[in-house]
């Protein structure tokens, strides 16, 4: 469908695509996004996950990592990511359509392989940034659909950090008129979103909130030789050390100089300088493993225990993110925050494997109507202007002859 008859429609389906810090494949969720009359509403209709085949998510995690990147080889990934995407997407399409859900419009985040909140001056001006890859002209062609993506970099452009940037997304899935929410998201690397209800004095806020799954996973490839720890089993059979701990939390994120964070801090370099140091304290992998697990619990309680309370009309926290399914992380919560309940976002009806997809798609609709969305809430916006989130690809058409 072209852009302009696009822009016609008061309500889309909107496919959004997702690829978290871990890399472990694609998620895909499918909004409908209803205008008409007047009114904003959002429904999920459909989602799935595609693993990444071994050796495209080799190649992901080995730019993601690497200080050194071939700038011949980046290029190429993006494509071949993109490719990847669309194809996936393509094929999705073609069996949503046998459900009788028909795709207006795809919104790919792409995947993150650098991201640096911290400024630098940089010819006298002081720079940050983020890159994902995943071709979205790609993804057009592939699918034949508009396709909005590059979510983060209107964010940077207005002196923010490119992330958290799906607060305003979130907002509109989760948000409720009359009681708090709060919601943890524990991918590769955790975050939360705090919203009050309508007409509350607070204020929504949202931040990283150090390591979710992607540190742990690497402990486990390590010194397991296993993919990740499932279920959390193995932490769980291992015993906290609170020298490792003490020395773990010093770390440059945790002392809130900024709102975002990623593999750079939370990756291969510091899971190696973990085991190095729990060597030298003659701790068991078990107990690694589990100081490890620890650091995103206490990390994450940390961040999010402001809100719990100040805000009396907070009695649930919602887990989303693969870390729903860690038991060990689940119960360390559970025990930080004994007066409120700890469930997963399917309570609110939603997969908590397909929240961020879900949210880029109700993004890429909003960039479509250019709508500006709000990056952050809790403190005066820099230029106090909100960016349009998104840039848009539009796919080939047919010769005329």
């Amino acid at each position: 469908m072209s852009l302009p008859r696009l822009l016609k429609k008061k309500r889309m389906n909107v496919l959004g695509l997702n690829s978290g810090t871990s890399a472990d494949g694609l998620d895909l969720a499918v909004i409908e996004i209803d205008r008409s009359r007047g009114r904003y509403r959002t429904r999920f209709l459909a989602g799935r996950t595609r693993k990444y085949p071994a050796d495209l998510r080799r190649l992901i995690l080995n730019i993601a990592d690497s200080k050194t990147t071939s700038l011949d080889d980046l290029i190429r990934l993006d494509q071949a990511l993109g490719m990847f995407c669309g194809h996936t997407a393509a094929l999705f399409v073609r069996n949503l359509r046998k459900q009788e859900i028909r795709i207006d419009a795809i919104a790919s985040h792409g995947q993150t392989v650098r991201h640096i909140p911290q400024a630098k001056k940089i010819t006298g001006q002081l720079v940050r940034g983020t890159l994902q890859i995943g071709n979205q002209e790609q993804v057009s062609a592939l699918t034949d659909r508009v396709v909005v993506g590059d979510f983060r970099q209107a964010d940077i452009a207005l002196g923010g950090e490119g992330a958290p940037i799906t607060i305003a997304a979130m907002q509109r899935l989760f948000s409720s008129p009359d009681e708090s929410r709060l919601i943890v998201n524990i991918g590769g690397i955790a975050n939360f979103f705090y919203f009050p209800p309508a007409r509350s004095r607070l204020l929504p806020a949202a931040s990283d909130c150090g390591p979710g799954n992607s540190l742990s996973d690497i402990i486990c490839q390590k010194l397991f030789r296993v993919a990740y720890d499932r279920g959390g089993r193995m932490a769980s059979k291992g015993r906290i050390s609170q020298r490792l701990l003490t020395l773990l939390y010093g770390g440059a994120f945790l002392d809130r100089t900024t709102v975002s964070t990623g593999r750079e801090l939370f990756g291969i370099e510091l899971a190696e300088s973990i085991i190095k140091q729990g060597r030298k304290l003659k701790l068991s992998k078990s107990d690694i493993l589990a100081t490890t697990a620890e650091l995103t619990a206490v990390s994450i309680a940390d961040h999010i225990r402001i809100f719990i309370d100040r805000d009396s009309r907070l009695h649930k926290l919602y887990l989303t993110g693969g870390g729903v399914h860690n038991k060990f992380f689940i119960r360390r919560l559970r025990e930080q925050f004994d007066k409120i309940g700890v469930v997963s976002i399917t309570a609110l009806g939603f997969n908590p494997d397909l929240v961020e997809a879900s949210a880029y798609a109700v993004m890429g609709e909003a960039c479509l109507r250019s709508e500006e969305l709000p990056t952050c809430f809790d403190r005066v916006d820099r230029s106090n202007r909100n960016p349009i989130l998104g840039r848009i690809a539009q796919p080939p058409r047919k010769r005329n002859r």
